[in-house]
């Protein structure tokens, strides 16, 4: 991908699909007794050459890794938005 094919509009859906993770995520152990505010961290490289984004949650106590390809995160596919769901539910399992 070259610069001028990555748009604000890519950049804005990709932290909105980001923020929705760490939503769900922080709904989930809410609803398995783990009630604190989840922290996060991010280390994501810059666009699609970079491959796995990386968001790391946080308790007081645990962490969880949620490890996704760019394409897999703002991806409509089917197949995109099941793994996305499995790493929300990995993440839930690891922190609860």
């Amino acid at each position: 991908m070259d610069n001028k094919q990555f748009t604000i509009e890519m950049t804005q859906e990709f932290h909105r699909r980001i923020a929705g993770t760490v939503e769900a995520v922080q709904a989930g152990i809410w609803k398995a007794g783990v009630h604190e505010l989840l922290g996060y961290a991010t280390d994501f490289g810059f666009g699609q050459q970079r491959g796995v984004q990386t968001l790391v949650l946080k308790t007081s106590r645990r962490s969880a890794h949620v490890r996704l390809n760019w394409d897999t995160i703002l991806g409509d596919a089917p197949a995109d938005r099941q793994l996305v769901d499995e790493a929300i539910r990995s993440a839930i399992i690891e922190l609860g």
